[in-house]
């Protein structure tokens, strides 16, 4: 029983030497084919097993289907939930906007979500509207109990621009 390492660069195997001999005639494999015996621990090419050299006489390379490259992380695409996320937050944060806090960090759990099924980029967009968004409520939360505790300290506040 052999195995081999085929165009695509995957192991297959075991396989027997009728099959790899039908292979050899199909075209599927060629006399620089990386084959390996059963429990061998080198790879070689085809031409070097006395049983198939004579079988690799004249027959044409096979064409070699390249090998899948990796995408570099920057033509991902980028989670558009994730991106509104972290505009709503940064808006909500600016404008001490409660709800559009509310709104980043739901946007924020479902990119999150979704990246995490998808394999997109974004997770450090949608992780910034999150932050924002917790951020902005609990800037909401303080501004409405420090008026509730000190109210006169707000009601010379628009006054204090005119000086």
């Amino acid at each position: 029983m052999y195995k081999i390492i085929g165009a695509d660069q995957k192991e297959y195997g075991p396989v027997s030497a009728e099959q790899l001999r039908q292979w050899i005639s199909d075209g599927r494999i060629n006399a620089v084919t990386k084959i390996r015996l059963e429990g061998a621990a080198d790879w070689k090419n085809a031409s070097e097993f006395p049983e198939f050299a004579p079988l690799l006489v004249g027959v044409p390379p096979v064409a070699a289907i390249p090998a899948p490259v990796a995408l570099p992380p920057s033509t991902a695409k980028t989670n558009q939930m994730a991106l509104w996320a972290m505009i709503t937050g940064i808006v909500s944060l600016v404008c001490c906007q409660s709800y559009l806090g509310l709104v980043s960090i739901v946007l924020g759990i479902f990119a999150l979500s979704k990246i995490k099924q998808t394999g997109q980029d974004g997770a450090g967009f949608a992780i910034v509207g999150i932050v924002l968004g917790i951020v902005a409520l609990i800037l909401v939360v303080l501004i409405v109990v420090a008026y509730i505790s000190a109210p006169q300290m707000f009601s010379n506040f628009p006054n204090a621009f005119n000086q």
